[in-house]
């Protein structure tokens, strides 16, 4: 299903506006900046007002991936697309919807998020660990990223991705 859920996204964020530059400016709108929930509790919009059909896969998905995240206390979770834009996150930080692609132009693409997506992209049937080391879009607190490219009939498809909490300890320790 997962696979389904980043097509998904992947087909609505394509619709959402002609280019990234607006799909960024568009969605950081939607999600954040006129979202009514403070900072540290975006995640409870379940989706922005509009017609377009990004905000009806939100509606769809977004719980459902809330609820995994408090269950098993991820601190965010990712979707990115196979050019490295975040195409969904469950907290909306300054990272949503921009592009993590070393090639590209994002803001963060340097950041542990960037260094896991391009890990998938290279080896996308494994999860990659990047360890932990401040993440600026989390107000820069210590972040440690898990990885994997996701298939559909045998594609790549996109990257799921995970950030752990910054009390998250090695299962070893």
């Amino acid at each position: 299903e997962l696979a389904e859920v980043i097509v998904a996204f992947k087909e609505a964020w394509d619709s959402f506006a002609a280019n990234d530059p607006e799909r960024l400016a568009g969605l950081q709108a939607a999600y954040i900046s006129n979202n009514p929930h403070p900072a540290g509790s975006k995640d409870q919009l379940v989706s922005a007002e509009g017609s377009e059909e990004y905000h009806k896969v939100h509606k769809q998905y977004h719980p459902k991936y809330r609820s995994i995240l408090y269950e098993r206390n991820y601190y965010d979770i990712f979707m990115l697309d196979l050019e490295g834009n975040l195409i969904y996150s469950v907290y909306k930080e300054l990272d949503y919807a921009t592009n993590f692609a070393l090639a590209g132009a994002g803001e963060w693409k340097d950041s542990g998020l960037g260094e896991a997506y391009e890990a998938a992209r290279e080896n996308p049937d494994s999860v990659t660990v990047i360890d932990w080391k401040p993440y600026g879009p989390s107000a820069g607190a210590l972040a440690s990223f898990l990885s994997t490219g996701i298939r559909k009939n045998g594609e790549i498809v996109g990257i799921f991705a995970t950030q752990l909490p910054p009390d998250a300890k090695p299962i070893c320790s």
